[in-house]
């Protein structure tokens, strides 16, 4: 395995990105395990009982199309929304290991998973704009291009050597 074997000050920005990516990973894997065992549950409900809990309105136009969508979600439907976050949380979590152990493949590995997803990303904020997704969107832009710059001036001062 090649170590990138960065200056500390980029080693700590890579391990703040490895924290990040795991919990994303880890939090992706819990809910794919709780999706697949939970199938049949009416999450329609289920919402409903978390927003009145916190005192929101379910009734409210926007809060009741989010109730209803979930009411009538398929088993089929929850399975592969289950897989997709059992398969995506583990890359995150192999992208969050690998750079806390200073693995050179893992700040490639993140650059073309991240970049990957940023089309995506823009194309969701486009269509129903919000700030979490703004400021992931963001976060994930960032990450690449820091990572980018990294492998950039590893390979220039390379070439300088």
């Amino acid at each position: 395995m090649t170590r990138a074997a960065d200056p500390p000050r980029r080693r700590r920005v890579l391990k703040l990105i490895a924290v990040e990516r795991t919990l994303r990973g880890l939090l992706l894997l819990a809910a794919g395990v709780y999706l697949l065992f939970n199938l049949n549950e009416d999450f329609g409900k289920k919402a409903n009982s978390i927003m009145r809990a916190v005192e929101l309105d379910p009734r409210r136009p926007f809060l009741h199309r989010i109730v209803t969508y979930l009411h009538h979600l398929h088993a089929s439907d929850l399975r592969i929304v289950a897989f997709g976050a059992l398969g995506y949380g583990a890359l995150e979590l192999v992208e969050g290991v690998g750079l806390w152990l200073d693995q050179l493949w893992a700040e490639y590995l993140t650059i073309v998973a991240t970049s990957l997803l940023i089309p995506v990303e823009i194309y969701e904020l486009v269509r129903n704009p919000s700030i979490w997704k703004a400021g992931g969107l963001v976060v994930n832009i960032a990450i690449v291009a820091y990572l980018a710059w990294g492998l950039w001036r590893r390979r220039e001062s390379r070439r300088d050597a």
